[in-house]
């Protein structure tokens, strides 16, 4: 699981799976995975079904309160309400009922909302403008299009999304970054620093590295890779653009 400017809430009715760690135990029924700083590697045996739920960064709160932890990059445990959740849901799994399931999900994130009484409005533009100018974004213009001051800013951010405003454009950046090159590996990775706001290559690398746990050309190659074998074996590969929900 790459980093990206989303937070994940995950309910599998399969087989269990777990960290690709030396004693590391199966992963409950319902976890949160929130805004990571490195990629999560997770293992398995058998067949997963999941249903998840994906949050804008400042939308997991009024659903989860204060368990979209940040940065600590573990997966969140969420306690017996979600586990009950997944229960139920699983119910709808039987017939592979996904839409049903789906909509048992739905129902009860809309019961939590209409019980939450969190003002978003100011986050929600902060990150809307991060989204929109792909994480380029001075902390001082940022603040000053919320109408807050910076102190204020960064106290909101860390309350509601768990990071500070430089982390998410951070995430944000290098998930654009990333679909670039997953679309089009061939392009030149001196120019894609250039038009992210990386004044020197070597910081460029850096970033992608620390996130990716490669370096843009590596990925690019195996982005590359991938699409030369689905080209010989005359196969369509679908490279889908992860969509958020509008909360």
């Amino acid at each position: 699981v790459t980093p990206d400017a989303f937070i994940e809430l995950i309910l599998n009715f399969g087989t269990p799976y777990r960290l690709h760690a030396e004693g590391a135990p199966d992963m409950p029924r319902a976890i949160l995975v929130g805004l990571q700083k490195k990629p999560l590697l997770f293992f398995c045996e058998g067949t997963v079904k999941l249903v998840a739920t994906r949050f804008f960064a400042w939308g997991a709160l009024p659903f989860l309160a204060n368990q979209a932890h940040g940065f600590d990059n573990l997966p969140a445990t969420l306690g017996r309400e979600w586990d009950d959740l997944a229960t139920r849901a699983e119910s709808a799994l039987g017939a592979d009922d996904y839409d049903a399931a789906v909509s048992i999900v739905e129902d009860h994130l809309i019961g939590k909302l209409l019980a939450a009484t969190v003002d978003l409005k100011q986050i929600r533009a902060a990150a809307q403008m991060l989204h929109l100018k792909k994480g380029q974004f001075r902390l001082a213009e940022l603040a000053e299009h919320c109408n807050v001051s910076g102190r204020q800013l960064q106290r909101q951010f860390q309350d509601v999304v768990g990071v500070s405003p430089k982390a998410l454009a951070r995430a944000i950046r290098f998930e654009e970054i990333r679909k670039r090159l997953m679309f089009d590996p061939d392009q030149s990775l001196t120019d894609l620093a250039h038009e992210f706001g990386y004044t020197d290559q070597a910081h460029f690398i850096r970033d992608f590295k620390e996130l990716a746990d490669r370096t843009p050309g590596e990925f690019a190659r195996e982005m590359r890779a991938i699409q030369d074998i689905f080209r010989d074996h005359n196969n369509v590969v679908f490279l889908q653009v992860p969509a958020a929900g509008r909360r």
